[in-house]
């Protein structure tokens, strides 16, 4: 190991490097502080510095701090020698970053001692630098692959459409990299459309997988495994199910476990295209909000229910509602009413049904602007604790 000798005094220079050496080491000299700091820029490589206290220019404690202060790109193990035997000094040492002391006349036998247990130090912070290149290595990794799932996941984000005279836009933006939740929407026959919103518990990858693989299932519309119709022996050859029916599948197929704790909320709704006859299900989801333009009116629709895989065996229930020519839904995750202000105090239901009946008239990309600017107005910033999704669905036949 290159080790660093800051002597002034030439003969006990000559005496400690030679004896470096034949420890087996290489030696590097210097008179006093400032030329040790050179020698420790020129030499890089150095790990160990044996410095006399008292020096012309610069002393060893001086040398010590300054050493302490920069960042040489690893750790350097300091030994200090001293004459003086007072307490107060060792302490004031020890204070600016001095790893040992030797006193002089130096005893060799001693500083062998000292130097196996610093080498010992230093060869343990080897392996930490080790270790943490590999940690580096990993999270760089972890972040790309994190950033490739969170590219997959956009790409499963269902673009704004109009499917049978029923429109849909959306706000998504999640607390990590990846998010769990996840919302969609798709023509069930050719007089049925149905969209859905789903809050899977946690955050980070095993959210984002699940909700992965809820997308997939609630987008199988037509095979004989879907969760969404079942064949019957007359025309049309099928039933559309009701979405408590679709809810209580979700909830046999995905119970949670002690280990996995991956239980979601959702709602679930159908639209008779022709009628705008509605049909919904909540399970645990924060209850959505109808919005009737024509009469001012909005309020939220009450479902409540169990979250999808806490409870085996669950029931849940249909509501039934008649929208009207330019009604709107409007779908949330609890990241909204959650969000916290810089004082704690949650967004909340009240603010946000008030926010919707001002804004209902809006067109739909209006609104979900205006509800972006007022959350992050709130917050204070655009990084949520909680993901952060809403849907606006809207029958104008």
């Amino acid at each position: 190991m290159d080790i660093l000798i800051a002597e002034d005094a030439r003969d006990q220079r000559l005496l400690l490097s030679t004896f470096i050496r034949k420890l087996g080491h290489t030696a590097h000299e210097a008179e006093d502080g400032r030329e040790a700091l050179a020698c420790l820029e020129k030499n890089p490589q150095i790990r160990v510095v044996i410095s006399d206290w008292m020096m012309p220019e610069m002393d060893g404690i001086e040398l010590c701090k300054t050493i302490r202060d920069q960042d040489m790109g690893h750790y350097v193990y300091f030994i200090l020698l001293t004459g003086n035997q007072d307490h107060d000094a060792v302490v004031q040492g020890m204070s600016i970053g001095a790893d040992d002391f030797l006193h002089k006349p130096v005893n060799f036998r001693e500083l062998e001692a000292r130097m196996k247990a610093g080498l010992r130090i230093i060869e343990l912070e080897r392996k930490l630098e080790e270790r943490n290149e590999e940690l580096a290595k990993a999270f760089e990794t972890i972040k790309k692959d994190l950033e490739s799932a969170a590219n997959t996941q956009a790409e499963l984000l269902v673009q704004p459409t109009t499917i049978d005279a029923v429109s849909f836009d959306w706000f998504f933006k999640p607390s990590k990299i990846i998010g769990g939740d996840m919302f969609g929407y798709f023509a069930l026959s050719d007089e049925h459309v149905a969209f859905y919103q789903l809050d899977v518990a946690g955050h980070g990858i095993p959210s984002a997988l699940f909700s992965f693989t809820l997308n997939n299932l609630m987008g199988d519309t037509t095979s004989k495994t879907s969760l969404l119709r079942e064949e019957t022996v007359d025309a049309p050859y099928y039933r559309i199910l009701e979405p408590h029916e679709v809810v209580s599948r979700l909830n046999d197929r995905f119970q949670t476990s002690v280990e996995s704790m991956l239980y979601f909320t959702m709602v679930y709704g159908v639209i008779h295209t022709p009628t705008g006859k509605l049909t919904i299900s909540h399970a645990g989801h924060p209850p959505s909000m109808w919005m009737r333009p024509a009469t001012s009116d909005a309020h939220f629709v009450e479902g409540g229910g169990v979250p999808v895989g806490m409870i085996p065996g669950m029931a849940y229930d249909t509501q039934q509602m008649q929208l009207s020519p330019g009604d709107r839904l409007f779908l949330y995750s609890d990241g909204i009413i959650e969000c916290e202000n810089r004082q704690g105090e949650m967004f909340g239901k009240d603010k946000l049904k008030t926010l919707l009946k001002e804004s209902q008239t809006l067109p739909i990309k209006d609104m979900i602007e205006a509800v972006q600017v007022q959350i992050e107005g709130w917050q204070g910033n655009d990084q949520f604790e909680d993901d952060v999704t809403y849907l606006v669905v809207e029958w104008k036949p």
